[in-house]
């Protein structure tokens, strides 16, 4: 099969005829695909054993109709576990299978351990077998941390990539294309077209690595973003846990249950929205990309150290659950710094701020309120109208979210005078690399992307795509890298047992416009 297949995106408005693309896409490598299907022969336990690197394994021979998965399973031990000199999707009568020797097998494949003497055998796999372990902590039901495949990727593998994402393709013929319904209705009236820009944020990045010699299977599944039942089925019928890595663009029922297949297959899964940290909790095999709260709080704080390092700092909050987390956070990591005085304020004591704020002139103000949309943006209207109030040494504003985007009347002027600090998701038309991003995606789909979306599927894509390319498996272990082109940055921590990424960029309105804040 091609490296992928390339789907020429239609002009403007009609991007319907990109969704039929797709399918027949789905239809072509699903064919492709029925080759790997786990296979139905019987399989017996070798008798025969090896040392490798110091450990101990079985010696499998493959037989016609079994596949890693089969004879992973006879041996009661995980496939990812399982070492061999080829692709283990593509297994021939002949091929050799190792599996380690652990204690995880049946009573009576553990008498064989027992019993079995070691036989040498110069025919062993070369040095890229060699099993490393994850440097996951374990949980706090003490579960044991998994370990990483072994590193048997090659430079030039075809890599496989699953990406589940909501197309509603059952849906097609009731989609109206005439121009006057497209124009008059917008693309927001058809939930085909929802996500779709990620998609194509993800071709670009596709195209990028061909460039670079990256050859990558991309299989997509379409599947409701709100259904577990059908993320089973799509497991099921669609080969995704076959995937050396799952992209899942879905919300949370349908990915927390995407999330325990891959989790129970062995194959690490990336969430592209979620701000949730807890979905790292226990998932070894998690990668969640929005940035953590611990990072954007940092970087906050190196901020304010940066620009104001005397400035007192307030932190305004309601006592909602929806903000605990941040709270908690914010307080860790200024009782471990030390060096930022700060205040802790109730916004229902609001009538009290200002004569409060006036204590320490030229101070820094942290939103951290939830209460809802709703009333989130009266609040926003409130405090930005209490602080304005100053004429000299004005309080700085800061929030984790941006207010320009999630409420669309907010006066811009007040963001300015009061020097608004946010992780923005607009474009940065200052950034090289966020204009040529604008111009690629103009060139290729007559448009520009409406959402942060399309950015995020390039930079996850190009990011992590990339690293497994050039790393193998190992990229699980040692994560990060300097990659060029990535629109935000990337940089991924253990988070409990799963990876989460703990960077963005901080900015600040300058001119009515955003620009990279400066950090200490």
């Amino acid at each position: 099969m091609d490296m992928y297949r390339r789907i020429e995106m239609p002009k403007g408005w009609k991007r319907l005829a990109m969704l039929l693309a797709i399918f027949s896409f789905q239809l072509s490598f699903f064919s492709d695909a029925l080759a790997q299907a786990p296979g139905t022969a019987p399989v017996t336990v070798s008798h025969e054993t090896q040392m490798l690197h110091g450990r101990k394994y079985y010696v499998h021979i493959v037989e016609k109709g079994q596949t890693v998965y089969s004879i992973s399973r006879a041996y009661k031990v995980q496939s990812y576990d399982a070492v061999t000199h080829v692709d283990i999707h593509f297994l021939h009568p002949g091929d050799t299978v190792w599996l380690p020797c652990r204690g995880q097998f049946s009573e009576a494949a553990q008498e064989i351990e027992q019993n079995q003497n070691t036989t040498a055998s110069p025919s062993t796999p070369n040095a890229q077998t060699t099993q490393t372990t994850r440097t996951a902590p374990a949980t706090a039901q003490s579960r044991p941390t998994p370990q990483a495949p072994p590193t048997v990727r090659k430079t030039g593998k075809t890599l496989k990539v699953a990406l589940m994402m909501p197309l509603h393709l059952d849906q097609l013929d009731e989609i109206s294309t005439s121009k006057f319904d497209i124009e008059q209705r917008g693309k927001k009236s058809y939930r085909q077209f929802e996500f779709i820009e990620f998609y194509e944020g993800v071709l670009l990045a596709l195209e990028a690595l061909a460039d670079e010699g990256v050859s990558v299977e991309l299989n997509v599944v379409d599947v409701s973003e709100s259904s577990a039942a059908k993320v089973e089925e799509a497991f099921a019928s669609h080969h995704v846990a076959q995937s050396d890595v799952v992209i899942a663009l879905l919300l949370r029922e349908a990915f927390d249950r995407a999330a325990q297949l891959a989790q129970q297959a062995g194959v690490y899964i990336v969430n592209p929205m979620a701000t949730r940290s807890e979905i790292c909790a226990e998932n070894p095999y998690m990668v969640k990309v929005q940035p953590s709260t611990a990072g954007l709080v940092d970087g906050i704080l190196r901020n304010m150290k940066a620009e104001r390092p005397d400035a007192h700092l307030y932190i305004i909050h309601s006592g909602a659950k929806a903000e605990r987390a941040a709270l908690d956070e914010v307080k860790r990591q200024l009782d471990e710094r030390g060096d930022i005085k700060y205040t802790i304020f109730n916004w229902s004591q609001s009538a009290k701020l200002t004569n409060i704020l006036k204590q320490t002139p030229g101070c820094n103000v942290l939103s951290l309120y939830d209460q809802g949309k709703d009333q989130n943006r009266v609040f926003a209207g409130n405090l930005m109208n209490r602080l304005a109030a100053f004429k000299t040494k004005t309080p700085t504003l800061y929030s984790l979210s941006d207010w320009t985007r999630e409420y669309g009347d907010v006066d811009l002027a007040q963001l300015q005078f009061l020097g608004y600090h946010t992780y923005c998701t607009a474009w940065d038309m200052t950034n090289e690399v966020h204009v040529d991003f604008l111009r690629a995606f103009r060139t290729h789909y007559a448009t520009e992307p409406t959402s942060s979306l399309a950015a995020t599927g390039y930079d996850l894509t190009l990011y992590i795509v990339g690293g497994l390319h050039r790393k193998g498996v190992d990229f699980w272990n040692t994560p990060n890298a300097k990659v060029e082109g990535l629109t935000q940055p990337l940089h991924f921590k253990r988070n409990g047992a799963g990876l989460e990424n703990n960077r963005a960029t901080l900015y600040r309105m300058d001119n009515l416009r955003f620009v990279p804040a400066p950090l200490k």
